[in-house]
């Protein structure tokens, strides 16, 4: 009898043994997961936002982006998990964007322009329309610049901008001394007389007008810009997770219109830069505030970007033409791949359906 049961037992065994390796070898051999999906375990997705505290707008998008606990609560349904990481400025972006590292970014015209010109990244909103200056001595004018210091961060914004300058004082860059320098760095320079002149973006413009009063004064503005950009990637194979994102630009610059939320996330984005660069801001809250509202809340139709940015002549289009000139971009690259980079149809979709994705729901982690 015993033998029998024996008998029995053993072909039973062996077809559970058959039934169960597939399995065992999932947990294994098979580890990778659909980027589609939650990874194993329960465990979130993470998805990377990259933005930079010590820019204005730029910093206040970020600190009321990473509390939105709609943004969150969305992700999570989703089974991802949004990760906020500071940098000091845009190209410091550029070697993780290269790396697929980078899901979505707050981020300047020129590394948005060479982040996009792969066609990895997609230019999808707008989220500053403001101006790069160039700074001097009060009393000197733009055409005073010959053989002068000038202080650049080059391939920058600001770069274009002081080589517009130049141009339309019958000037090239050969006609002046740059001095390639941290645009935080320049304001206290241009004090010292290290250097005679400096382009930068906003806030550094602003900041060193207020600690240096009547000392120092624009001699050149040039329009500028910063983008919201969503790896391609991402808009692919999660569209879910982009559309959080994208709702969620939104919805930020319609909480700040509304009583003080301005107010207090500029309170937000004055502590981030403080807690990022380890000293005092040279911006007060009221300052970061002011600029927000000019250089994003009130400017026509931000955050979506514009259709226009598609066309051959666009600002975008003539700062590509001349990140080309400098050779900041790889010659392989082409005007057609950039300009399909740049989406304005993501966000307005979400406009079509603002109660699904909850544009004008506002909850915030104070």
């Amino acid at each position: 009898m015993e033998k029998l049961a024996s008998i029995v037992r053993r072909p039973i065994i062996i077809l559970l043994l058959i039934l169960l390796v597939p399995r065992l070898g999932a947990g294994s051999a098979g580890a990778k997961e659909s980027p589609d999906r939650p990874a194993k375990g329960g465990q979130k997705r993470v998805i990377t936002v990259v933005y930079f505290p010590m820019a204005v707008p730029v910093a206040v998008l970020g600190e009321v982006l990473k509390r939105d606990r709609v943004l969150m609560k969305t992700l999570g349904r989703a089974g991802v998990r949004a990760e906020f990481r500071t940098l000091t400025k845009g190209s410091d972006a550029l070697p993780y964007i290269r790396k697929g590292k980078v899901d979505a970014a707050l981020i300047s015209d020129m590394p948005a322009i060479e982040a996009a010109s792969t066609g990895e990244m997609l230019i999808a909103g707008t989220i500053k329309r403001s101006y790069a200056s160039v700074v001097a001595r009060s009393g000197l004018v733009l055409e005073q610049l010959r053989r002068k210091k000038v202080g650049n961060a080059f391939g920058s914004t600001s770069h274009y901008a002081l080589l517009q300058a130049l141009r339309s004082a019958r000037l090239t860059e050969s006609d002046v001394n740059i001095v390639l320098m941290d645009t935080a760095l320049m304001p206290d320079a241009l004090a010292r007389g290290e250097i005679d002149a400096f382009a930068a973006w906003e806030p550094i413009p602003t900041a060193a007008m207020k600690k240096y009063p009547g000392q120092f004064t624009p001699i050149y503005r040039q329009v500028s810009a910063s983008y919201f950009l969503l790896s391609r990637r991402l808009v692919e194979s999660d569209p879910a997770a982009a559309d959080a994102l994208s709702a969620a630009l939104i919805r930020s610059t319609r909480w700040m219109k509304k009583g003080d939320n301005l107010a207090l996330a500029s309170r937000w984005a004055l502590n981030g830069m403080t807690a990022f660069s380890g000293k005092q801001s040279g911006l007060s809250a009221q300052d970061i505030a002011e600029i927000t509202r000019t250089d994003l809340l009130d400017v026509p139709g931000a955050p979506l970007v514009s259709a226009a940015e598609k066309e051959p002549r666009s600002a975008l289009a003539r700062e590509f033409d001349f990140l080309m000139s400098i050779g900041k971009l790889p010659q392989k690259v082409s005007r057609e791949r950039f300009e399909g980079s740049i989406s304005p149809e993501l966000l307005p979709r979400l406009l079509a359906r603002h109660k699904r994705h909850q544009l004008d729901t506002f909850d915030y982690a104070f």
